[in-house]
């Protein structure tokens, strides 16, 4: 990799003096590096930061700082960029991140310039909604949910796999994730952990009001679509769509929501020693 651009997230402490000094350190290397300014633009439902049109040509990797949601966003605004992403954490957790701003950062930036790396491509998802008032389109690299709006009360909704109906539930929501999005919400929802080189999706109710109801792991291939129906009184109910922990839409009973694996993917660049395995036993424990 000779030519880089950096993500920043402003709101993190010396983010901006970090993504200085990285762009310095790789230019006296003899490479390329930019750093890309944020931009709140709203496009249709979603906001995004970055202009992607502000990406140099033949740029070989965007190195993002920040924390997971960070590299969330980035991961929605370049998703049709097809540029690799290297982490680097600012945040908490950092499950998507390679890398720390510490001494170790410099010899992960040889690294990448050195070829030293590789690359997981990572399946993101599209979620159709349609309403009365029209149907939009979203994507995700974590996932889908569609959530109660009212505390305290159950949204009952019909779960359909290339439409045949899988199954009716009474819950406070539904999870629709990737493997990448298996070790979010999924996970805490009791959800399975789905390796992320697996190209399936997992369907995991929330809360559901009942004993024996499951996460379902489903084929990649298949579409998942979910019917809000009446609440528990047959009255008509509401909910929200929620994709990658950001509020999209409102739907009410009738609506549907119609979820397949999108031809976009997230590329991240990992060091060659990261285990999958390893980090799920470092990082979530």
């Amino acid at each position: 990799m000779k030519k880089f651009c950096v993500i920043v997230n402003n709101d993190k402490e010396n983010a901006y003096i970090c993504a200085e000094k990285i762009t310095d350190y790789i230019k006296k290397l003899g490479c390329e590096c930019v750093i890309i300014e944020n931009c709140s633009e709203k496009n249709g439902c979603v906001v995004c930061y970055t202009d992607c049109t502000s990406i140099p040509e033949g740029t070989d990797c965007i190195i993002v700082l920040g924390g997971d949601g960070t590299m969330i966003q980035a991961a929605h605004d370049v998703a049709e960029c097809n540029i690799p992403l290297f982490g680097i954490n600012l945040g908490g957790v950092g499950y998507l991140t390679e890398s720390t701003p510490d001494d170790n950062m410099w010899k992960d930036i040889d690294e990448l310039i050195a070829g030293k790396y590789r690359i997981e491509k990572r399946m993101m998802l599209n979620g159709t909604v349609k309403t009365e008032g029209g149907t939009n389109t979203h994507r995700a690299l974590n996932d889908f949910v569609v959530n109660k709006r009212d505390i305290g009360n159950l949204i009952g909704f019909e779960v359909y796999v290339n439409d045949v109906l899988l199954d009716s539930f009474f819950a406070d929501g539904i999870i629709v994730s990737t493997p990448t999005g298996s070790t979010g919400y999924n996970l805490s929802a009791g959800g399975p952990i789905l390796a992320p080189q697996t190209e399936s999706i997992c369907v995991t109710p929330i809360c559901p009001h009942s004993l024996n109801d499951r996460s379902f792991v489903i084929s990649g291939d298949d579409t998942v679509k979910i019917k809000l129906t009446k609440g528990k009184n047959s009255n008509d109910d509401s909910a929200i769509v929620v994709s990658d922990g950001r509020k999209t839409e409102n739907i009410v009973t009738g609506d549907t929501v119609e979820i397949c694996k999108s031809d976009c993917y997230t590329s991240i660049v990992l060091k060659e020693d990261t285990n999958f395995y390893r980090r799920v036993r470092t990082k979530i424990n």
